[in-house]
């Protein structure tokens, strides 16, 4: 009987992307399948590939059977060892050329992800901390394009009025009825902000993956970023990849 790491999809993109980059790594380390098991519709872990971002050559296999050295479920536990970016300093380059390239890089202008939808109040990040990053840091940009799940949002409205922001495509988390659209929209939005040379974000593993598959000279992010099941183990915002640059414009943790 063959070995295998299985993968048990779960979350959103940016957590799945986690779990195949985390699973592949450890597959391969251990020369054996990597597969998965129960259904691939939770979220989009089935259309990393049929929307171009992996090629057949990178595919999951269905699991048959073999025996499994580790399942890659994101429990609260296992997500200290997916999410802790120390881990794939020494993967970098692999990670990347397991992905399609992006060709078209805009040079120009800033790409901003303001993440609301299912963030919760614990880590909303206002427009006022995207504003001071961009002072503090004097990030110069001809355009700023904003990547956003609430384009009716009142600090989508303060990015419009102040920058006058252009939306390119919205998702609201409320209407995902029509789920084709709704991953098309998805990852139209992923891949928009991999085309850009200047990235600012907040707290997001879908931006945070989208900004390592790109080709940016500038990545802003927030140093404080620390979610939630971490118990303050492990930190994104420890992040200290090359071209990276971890800021703190004013403080989201409660007082």
């Amino acid at each position: 009987m063959s070995n295998c790491v299985n993968i048990i999809w779960k979350n959103g993109l940016g957590n799945q992307l986690f779990q195949y980059a985390y699973g592949r790594i450890k597959s391969e380390i251990n020369q054996c399948d990597l597969t998965y098991s129960g259904t691939m519709n939770e979220w989009v872990g089935v259309n990393l590939f049929d929307y171009g971002l992996l090629d057949e050559t990178n595919k999951v296999k269905k699991y048959n059977n073999q025996n499994i050295l580790l399942n890659i479920d994101y429990n609260k536990v296992q997500a200290l060892d997916l999410e802790n970016p120390h881990f794939y300093s020494e993967y970098l380059n692999d990670i990347k050329s397991w992905f399609t390239n992006k060709d078209d890089k805009n040079m120009d202008d800033l790409v901003v992800h303001l993440r609301l939808g299912d963030n919760g109040p614990n880590i909303h990040t206002p427009f006022e901390w995207y504003k001071k990053a961009i002072e503090d840091n004097e990030i110069e940009f001809h355009k700023l394009f904003l990547i956003t799940d609430g384009s009716d949002s009142e600090d989508a409205r303060k990015f419009q009025s102040y920058y006058d922001a252009e939306i390119p495509s919205s998702v609201n988390v409320e209407t995902n009825q029509d789920w084709k659209k709704y991953l098309h929209e998805t990852m139209f939005d992923f891949n928009f902000i991999r085309k850009f040379d200047k990235i600012l974000f907040s707290n997001s593993t879908f931006s945070w993956w989208a900004s390592l598959l790109s080709d940016a000279s500038h990545i802003w992010f927030n140093k404080e970023w620390q979610p939630n099941h971490y118990h303050g183990k492990i930190r994104l915002g420890e992040t200290n990849y090359s071209k990276w640059n971890p800021i703190i414009p004013f403080s989201l943790k409660e007082k």
